[in-house]
């Protein structure tokens, strides 16, 4: 999950996951740019927000196109941090964000914690969660299997193995939030590395292939998991994760009146793990998101996934 700049990325742009990744810029000025004057109408394009994160661009890509291709709207995918996104999912400049990534099925009742919860507890008010897009998931700070270390309490004690410190992804993300609340509660002497989510998995794959200690914050379903032997250390405050993630669909208040067959999508709208993680896969492997969206859905048509979602 690294930190983003907001691209004006519609769906069949050439712009590739790796170019996502990469960029960096003025992400509230570009929105705002793009949304000025479009949002005049009820023809208006449906302004779809994302972060740039693996998991992100899989469920938004595919939640993109279902939604043009079944429902009739223009949607126009934008990229950019989660602060932003929020702020923006407040003030009507962007409609929908489907990685909302926060503990427990509490916030469908308005119950939120965990994860991106401050930033929802902030704009509750402007703002509806209306289905859940990814999940279960888990998240925590994970070694290589070799790694004789088997908690995070254990870490001070091994200080030294790790002089990189934790190698972390963006410094706006749920896991982060996370990341350093651990390392207040178990007063860890190694330092937090905020870096990006291509950043931590390149890390962790020079050290892998040296046979190097490293510790990291990641989460579960990322494509690391299949490609590397490795663990989570045990985490017995239960700092990374008292329950599981999941993340989910949240609108601009006005959204269901604006794009009443879209919301209706959205409440059905729950892409499994196992299938997302191949999706994350295609776009780590270079796959343009948009079109290992469309790949996936014809993989999946008459096989009961996606058929739900659209009734």
């Amino acid at each position: 999950m690294p930190r983003p700049n907001l691209v004006n990325n519609v769906l069949g742009a050439s712009t590739s996951r790796r170019t996502l990744l990469k960029a960096g810029g003025a992400a509230a000025l570009v929105m705002s740019g793009l949304t000025t004057g479009a949002r005049a109408g009820a023809s208006r394009p449906l302004v779809y927000a994302f972060a740039a994160w693996s998991d992100a661009l899989a469920i938004t890509y595919v939640g993109a196109k279902l939604i043009e291709d079944n429902f009739g709207y223009k949607v126009q995918p934008l990229q950019a941090e989660p602060g932003v996104i929020y702020a923006s999912l407040q003030t009507g400049k962007a409609d929908l964000y489907s990685n909302s990534y926060m503990q427990g099925m509490g916030p469908l009742k308005g119950d939120y914690h965990g994860g991106q919860a401050d930033y929802v507890k902030k704009v509750a008010g402007s703002i509806k969660v209306v289905g859940v897009s990814e999940g279960p998931m888990t998240q925590g700070l994970a070694v290589p299997d070799y790694v004789d270390i088997k908690s995070i309490a254990e870490l001070n004690d091994h200080a030294d193995k790790f002089p990189s410190g934790i190698i972390g992804i963006d410094a706006g993300s749920g896991l982060m939030q996370a990341a350093d609340a651990t390392v207040k509660a178990y007063g860890l002497k190694l330092n937090l590395v905020p870096g990006s989510e291509a950043a931590m998995e390149a890390a962790f794959q020079r050290a892998y292939s040296k046979n190097e200690p490293i510790v990291v914050t990641t989460w579960e379903p990322l494509p690391m998991w299949s490609k590397f032997k490795m663990r989570y250390l045990e985490d017995p405050k239960k700092t990374m994760m008292s329950e599981p993630y999941y993340c989910f669909h949240v609108t601009s208040k006005d959204f269901e009146s604006n794009f009443p067959k879209a919301q209706a999508f959205l409440t059905r709208c729950h892409i499994p793990n196992d299938e997302e993680a191949k999706i994350m896969g295609w776009i780590d492997g270079g796959m343009k998101p948009e079109d290992a969206a469309s790949k996936w859905i014809g993989e999946v048509k008459g096989k009961g996934i996606i058929e739900p979602w659209l009734a």
